[in-house]
């Protein structure tokens, strides 16, 4: 007998095939301004997307008879941005406690064989990248030293493994001293290089011993280690290897490393290149820059000396480091890594291009260049027949203090990019909730919020069964949450969202893998107050 939880969502899945509103497969943009590429313009154009590719781009194109049209006149149409570093926090499970202990590293700072490409998109990250204009990103593994492979996705907002565009980028490594590496060895910056030499001298031998046996197996037979066996590749020379630095030194640092092992190896960037420009340019690594700038520091009155001369000529000089790498003739990809919001990165490129940096070089820094880097450039990073339709709807220029993004495609989809607003209601609580099943009848689920207005998690509970909430979050009245239906035996992304009005539900919409649904409620239930507590 199937489970009931299963049971529930061949009923959801049914209901919702049912009831929803098909997803229009063929867009046609019209009268838009479109910046095919760095210095490729279209003053007046259409671009034509079809089945989530773009079929046809250029002045004088009648959209097709059944493209939903979608009217440009006034505003500019970019390609997809492409984040080059997205670290997020592993989010799998750790091996049993009873695994052989020869599987892994024996140092906790030490997981080649994490693959981010086993876990979708936080989607919560995932909305404020798409916010910025980024349609795809390379996900990487943040924790430790040797930290996982990355993996390259569209930020579809419904992922899927189509999402996926390259499920093994490189493998992300750290050496350097780093507060997370709490108590445990190595808790310096020598004991970070020290583990970093010693992992791969050892798999080296790994490799050796392992050919050796294979050669003549009438010997002791070497043990299996997932450790070293997913490294075999980065030490051969045969697998890139992303190294995140923490400082110029950092970099310098890694050069020598790389030049020891014969790593191919490119760096994720700091910042402050432009310290010793010319010994950073001589190493050639290619550079993932964050767009990250510091905030003028306060100095306050026209006497105080409180804030030293390196911190103020950082701040000066940090908005010109873009240019300068690009002038080195280093190959570099921006990242929104190290911002505290993605949208930042267009007011700092719009410092950066009053310093200099060419509006043409940004814009090939956040989609040509990365694309040719991650050898996807026949696929992505510009606006062109037969490429994947991520596209970014802009009023204005892009790379402005207040850019006005108003909308995007993701593989052919389209979203109107949300304009978040500061919470205006607690919706924490029990909602009982009914989905309009159409001919189905009604579908009765129940969403649990925990935590305030600016914290939410919960769960959704239906018939014999209950799945995490992916995400909740509140901008002015209206709430949203996601959820992977896979608990339900319906595996993909779904949005709810509703209208808070008192304890009642207002507006509810949905989307499904299937398509679009509706839904009415109220809460049933608010969490205990402290005063009813005690």
């Amino acid at each position: 007998m199937r489970p009931l939880s299963v049971l529930f969502g061949i009923w959801l899945g049914v209901a919702l095939t049912a009831t929803a509103a098909p997803i229009p497969e063929t867009h046609a943009i019209t009268d838009v301004r479109i910046v095919q590429a760095p210095g490729q313009v279209v003053e007046s154009g259409t671009v034509v997307v079809r089945d989530g590719l773009i079929v046809a781009v250029g002045a004088g194109i009648e959209p097709p008879a059944d493209a939903q049209v979608w009217e440009g006149e006034g505003l500019t149409l970019y390609p997809g941005l492409i984040d080059a570093y997205v670290p997020l926090s592993w989010p799998g499970p750790e091996p049993a406690e009873d695994a052989p202990a020869s599987t892994g590293h024996t140092n906790a700072l030490v997981h080649p064989e994490r693959a981010m490409a086993d876990w979708s998109v936080d989607s919560q990250k995932a909305e404020r990248l798409r916010g910025a204009g980024f349609t795809t990103a390379v996900i990487a593994p943040e924790e430790g030293l040797f930290r996982g492979s990355s993996t390259l996705v569209n930020l579809a907002a419904t992922p899927s493994g189509a999402s996926i565009l390259d499920p093994r980028v490189a493998q992300n490594v750290t050496v350097q001293s780093n507060p997370g590496f709490g108590g445990d060895y190595p808790g310096s910056l020598m004991g970070a290089v020290a583990l970093f030499r010693q992992t791969l001298y050892d798999t080296r031998w790994y490799v050796e011993s392992h050919d050796a046996y294979q050669a003549n197996p009438r010997q002791a037979r070497p043990a299996y280690s997932t450790t070293f066996a997913e490294l075999a590749a980065v030490a051969a020379g045969e697998e890139t290897v992303v190294l995140e630095t923490g400082d110029m030194l950092g970099t310098l640092r890694i050069a020598g490393l790389v030049s020891v092992f014969g790593l191919v190896a490119g760096v994720v960037g700091n910042g402050d290149e432009n310290k010793r420009l010319d010994t950073i340019a001589a190493t050639g690594f290619a550079h993932i820059l964050p767009v990250a700038f510091p905030e003028a520091p306060e100095v306050g009155e026209e006497d105080d000396l409180t804030v030293d001369l390196a911190t103020l000529r950082h701040w000066d000089r940090a908005p010109d480091n873009p240019k300068a790498l690009l002038d080195a003739g280093l190959t570099v990809a921006f990242t929104s890594h190290m911002t505290t919001d993605p949208s930042n990165v267009h007011e700092h490129l719009a410092t950066a291009i009053e310093r200099g940096l060419s509006a043409d070089r940004a814009l090939a820094a956040f989609t040509t260049t990365p694309a040719e880097m991650l050898g996807v450039a026949d696929r992505i990073g510009t606006i062109e027949t037969g490429k994947i339709a991520n596209l970014v709807l802009v009023e204005g220029d892009l790379f402005v203090a207040d850019t006005k993004i108003l909308a995007i495609w993701v593989d052919g989809v389209r979203s109107e990019v949300k304009e978040s607003k500061p919470p205006e209601v607690e919706p924490a609580g029990t909602w009982e909730l009914i989905v309009d099943a159409g001919p189905q009848g009604q579908l009765p689920i129940t969403i649990v919020l925990e935590g305030d207005a600016t914290d939410l998690s919960g769960s959704l509970v239906g018939l014999g069964g209950s799945v995490p909430l992916s995400s909740a979050a509140v901008s002015g009245d209206r709430v949203e949450i996601t959820f992977n239906g896979a608990g339900f035996g319906m595996p993909g992304m779904f949005t709810m969202s509703f209208t808070v009005e008192g304890d009642s539900v207002k507006g509810g919409t949905g989307q499904a893998p299937q398509g679009e649904f509706t839904f009415t409620g109220r809460r049933t239930e608010k969490p205990a107050t402290p005063e009813a507590v005690r």
